[in-house]
């Protein structure tokens, strides 16, 4: 007795023909991720935000514990020796779990396999044996994707990307029809799918071809009536070129018997008509401050009437909030750019793979790319010219990172979280943000842990408060800690944040982590910044001189001051003071504490023997 798994339709598993689906709503949603992400690693975070969409409870990791352990149960229940224990396997790693399928186990894997091989046959000429394969393929869907689960943010955008898949073999497969001359038997079919995608292009064109083809003409026009009516009420266009001369030929009395297009030696893109690509993270359940930052952020994005698309740079310190600010904002003004929101992470992925992932986003999973990141730029600003997009740019650290990824369209838009300070001329706003202040750290603290227990320990939370210096990943950090462990005091936890030595290790919590935060911007300098940065904010006290810093480096004052401007650029050191006191005097600068004791971290790592202090120490060329 084997297993089956079908997603394509409602969630189903089956054991040598029974029905064993579980049934616990949250449950399903596991089996259900794991599943559309067979042989890959979902991470712990993943199925957590799928589960509580940002707001897991503190016994969210026990929970999902228990989860994993009914679904190995559920695969495993006829015993060691059945035969599919051996291959339906789940597997626990290091930083998540991968449920391994083999093959025929999956019905979208049948889907993938029908899908590929109905595309080569094309490709071949194979044009009957094509129209076979993929209608096999869509014979595999019984409805749309996890019709009976109820989707978190995550399986979300995996039903998003399976119901564009089908949509794309659809496309392919009419296309191989209207080839084979079967345009009669098609009419209904397309019928029925324009009326469900009225906005759809391609489908439309596909029905006045086999309208016309079957001597209906007028019919044929009265489809793109209403295909333009709808357009142009609906998102103001009017239909595209190819639209357009089929339009014109039929009012020119177009032959009623020409032959079918001919044969093409590739699959042409479907075009989608899935929904606009929708790729922000999930917003905070509750952002505290900032406020003066998000309104004019906000303003200058939604102003209209300019000439190119408003680029909001976002810059501070390590564990500052940059990328949650940005996400907040994009998740803000979402409504005004209805074709679409993107996202990518440059600290995960190049500009080229990024423009990838766009653009496969808005025109098809199988859609062919040329390989140049600048060919990619062309055709992403091609489509954004007349459209209304905002793209969110994480973890940004350099002018050439940025701006391919830019949008063409004045009524696109664009925010950009930035590790260091970028000299990115097209940026029309720079937000600085800060620390939060006292007030909003205890909000922000009350918002995760609950207000009850923060004034059940109102010294030691403002004790907290002060440890985290007003960094929300560090407050975050400590509060993710106070969740998980529901028995501790807050004082506890502040007894342990005393420790300089022990700080740091209690400030991380999964991705929530103060010491990667810094080192991630400690990684961009160059080797002779990096231990300046160690020996400068290892220095025990508050603001720092010039004079201080050039005895420390063992350079000269002017040295020094290059030196401490470049940590400021890369936002691991900031100025103390607005204005020195007279035009020729030197600036102070300081380190938050947490950069301090990072500074010290790297230090007893031994970096300072590792990357021994050259000469000249002022700004080259190869450090820009």
């Amino acid at each position: 007795m084997n297993i089956q798994v079908s997603v394509l339709g409602q969630l189903e598993v089956l054991r040598g023909g029974v029905a064993i689906t579980p049934s616990p709503p949250k449950l399903r949603q596991v089996l259900a991720l794991l599943a559309v992400s067979a042989n890959s690693v979902v991470r712990v975070d993943e199925l957590m935000a799928e589960l509580w969409d940002g707001t897991p409870p503190p016994t969210a990791t026990t929970t999902l514990q228990t989860y994993v352990s009914h679904l190995r149960k559920l695969f495993g229940a006829t015993g060691r020796n059945a035969p599919e224990s051996a291959s339906v396997v789940l597997h626990t790693h290091r930083v998540g779990y991968s449920l391994t399928l083999p093959s025929g186990t999956l019905d979208v894997q049948r889907f993938t396999e029908l899908a590929q091989r109905g595309r080569g046959e094309l490709e071949n000429g194979q044009l009957d044996q094509a129209a076979d394969s993929l209608r096999g393929a869509l014979a595999v869907w019984r409805g749309p994707a996890l019709s009976d689960v109820d989707p978190g943010p995550v399986l979300r955008g995996h039903v998003a990307r399976l119901a564009e898949s089908r949509a794309s073999v659809t496309d392919q497969r009419m296309e191989v029809e209207l080839m084979l001359g079967r345009h009669h038997q098609l009419i209904g079919e397309l019928t029925t799918l324009a009326e469900a995608h009225p906005t759809h292009e391609g489908l439309h064109t596909k029905l006045m071809l086999a309208l016309h083809r079957s001597g209906r003409r007028s019919e044929a026009l009265r489809v793109f009536q209403r295909l333009r009516a709808t357009l142009v009420d609906r998102l103001g266009l009017e239909p595209g070129p190819e639209l357009q001369r089929l339009h014109r030929t039929l009012l020119n009395g177009g032959d009623e018997t020409e032959p079918a297009p001919p044969l093409t030696t590739q699959v042409r893109p479907a075009p989608s008509w899935a929904e606009p690509p929708a790729q922000l993270p999930p917003d905070l359940p509750s952002f505290i401050g900032r406020v003066a930052e998000l309104t004019a952020a906000e303003s200058l994005l939604t102003a209209g009437s300019q000439s190119a698309p408003p680029v909001v740079s976002v810059v501070g310190p390590p564990g500052v909030g940059k990328s949650a600010f940005c996400t907040h904002v994009a998740n803000r003004v979402r409504a005004r750019f209805p074709h679409g929101q993107l996202y990518a992470d440059l600290a995960e992925t190049e500009p080229e793979e990024a423009l990838a992932g766009f653009l496969r986003a808005i025109r098809g999973p199988n859609t062919p790319l040329p390989t140049e990141l600048r060919e990619r730029s062309q055709l992403f600003r091609s489509w954004t010219v007349q459209r209304k997009v905002v793209v969110v740019l994480d973890n940004a650290c350099s002018a050439a990172q940025i701006a391919p990824l830019v949008p063409s369209g004045p009524g696109c838009a664009v925010l950009v979280a930035c590790r260091r300070r970028v000299p990115f001329h097209g940026a029309a706003l720079t937000v600085d943000l800060a620390p939060l202040d006292a007030t909003d750290s205890l909000e922000l603290l009350r918002s995760v842990i609950g207000a009850p227990r923060v004034e059940q320990d109102a010294v030691s939370a403002q004790t907290l408060v002060e440890l985290c210096g007003g960094l929300p990943l560090a407050l975050l950090a400590a509060a993710t800690r106070l969740t998980l462990r529901p028995h501790w005091s807050i004082g506890r936890l502040t007894d342990r944040l005393v420790s300089e030595d022990q700080r740091l290790r209690e400030l991380a919590s999964g991705k929530l982590d103060v010491r990667a935060s810094v080192e991630a911007n400690y990684r961009l300098l160059a080797g002779r910044y990096r231990t300046a940065f160690v020996r400068l904010g290892s220095l025990p006290g508050g603001p720092i001189s010039v004079e201080q810093a050039a005895l420390a480096l063992n350079i000269d004052e002017d040295a020094a001051e290059a030196v401490l401007e470049r940590l400021v650029e890369f936002q691991l050191a900031e100025v103390a003071s607005t204005e020195p006191e007279n035009h020729g005097a030197y600036f102070r600068y300081r380190f938050h504490p947490l950069m301090q004791l990072a500074a010290r971290a790297l230090a007893a790592a031994g970096v300072l023997e590792e990357r021994p202090l050259g000469f000249p120490l002022a700004s080259t060329p190869s450090d820009r």
